[in-house]
C-alpha cells in the first residue's frame, strides 16, 4: 500500500516539474518575441463575429435586425407556451426595439411621399 502512494506522489511531483519548466519556458519565449495579432478565420469565428455584431447593432441592415427581433420574439413566445418564463424588462426591451425599427422604417417613406406631393 505504501509503494502505491511512493508511486502517486512521484508521478504528480514530476507532471508538476514538467509544468513549472513549461511555463518559465512560455514566459522567456513572450520575454524576447512580441505579439503579433492574427485574425480568426473559419465558422466558428464567424459565428462569433455575427454573434458579437448582433449584440452591438454594428453592420446589420435595418430589414436583418428586424428580422431578428421577430424572430427573438417568436421565440420567447414558444419557450412561455414550454412553460420557461421570462422577467416583464425583457419583452419590453424587445418590444421597444421591434418599435425603434418599425418607426426608422415608417420615415423613408414619409420623406418619399412629401418629395412626392412637392
Amino acid at each position: 500500500m505504501d509503494m502505491d502512494i511512493i508511486l502517486l506522489t512521484a508521478v504528480i511531483s514530476t507532471l508538476f516539474i514538467v509544468f513549472i519548466i513549461a511555463v518559465y519556458r512560455e514566459f522567456s519565449v513572450m520575454e524576447s518575441e512580441t505579439y503579433v495579432f492574427q485574425k480568426e478565420s473559419g465558422p466558428r469565428a464567424g459565428l462569433v463575429n455575427f454573434v458579437g455584431n448582433l449584440a452591438a447593432n454594428k453592420s446589420l441592415t435595418k430589414d436583418e435586425k428586424k428580422v431578428i427581433y421577430k424572430a427573438m420574439h417568436r421565440n420567447i413566445a414558444d419557450m412561455e407556451s414550454d412553460g420557461v418564463y421570462f422577467d416583464n424588462s425583457l419583452k419590453e426591451i424587445v418590444q421597444d426595439q421591434m418599435e425603434v425599427l418599425g418607426k426608422e422604417e415608417e420615415k423613408p417613406v414619409a420623406k418619399a411621399k412629401k418629395t412626392a406631393s412637392n
